[in-house]
């Protein structure tokens, strides 16, 4: 099996952003080893990445929701030749539909960090992902204005 190269691992992760801002569930959810963790910037605890999978899907994937980001330099560090670590600053923008109807928008700046493994196929795979800010991350509710018809108060 032939070793992980940097450009390789950036390749991976301007896909995985790709596919998460395009809402590309198939293609998103088959970037992640099925015994991935992650640690997400809101999160308290690391949880299994099929946990997260599942609650990206109906929170950020449903219809209406909007996913972006920008990505700075991609950091990689080489941990053996099936195992590598990027890291980078980012700026990652949501905009969803909480459950009582209201939208909301989040801004993340700052970093992430993903641990990339090439699994039994060759296939680069997510095997843990931490992101992290520098500033709280709060949701922050949109004027009644940007709010679906059948949420706006009458």
């Amino acid at each position: 099996m032939t070793s992980i190269t940097a450009e390789e691992v950036r390749a991976e992760v301007k896909k995985f952003w790709e596919y998460f801002s395009r809402k590309s569930k198939s293609r998103f959810d088959e970037m992640y080893l099925p015994s991935a963790t992650v640690f997400a910037a809101d999160s308290r605890r690391m949880e299994p990445a099929r946990l997260m999978l599942v609650r990206r899907e109906r929170e950020l994937f449903a219809a209406g929701s909007q996913v972006s980001a920008k990505l700075g330099t991609i950091d990689v560090q080489m941990a053996g030749r099936k195992l590598a670590v990027a890291s980078y600053p980012f700026h990652f923008s949501i905009t969803r539909t909480l459950a009582s109807g209201k939208r909301v928008r989040v801004e993340m700046p700052w970093g992430g960090a993903q641990v990339l493994q090439r699994d039994e196929n060759g296939v680069l795979r997510i095997v843990h992902e931490h992101m992290s800010s520098a500033e709280l991350v709060a949701p922050k509710e949109l004027p009644a204005a940007d709010q679906p018809p059948a949420s706006r108060p009458t």
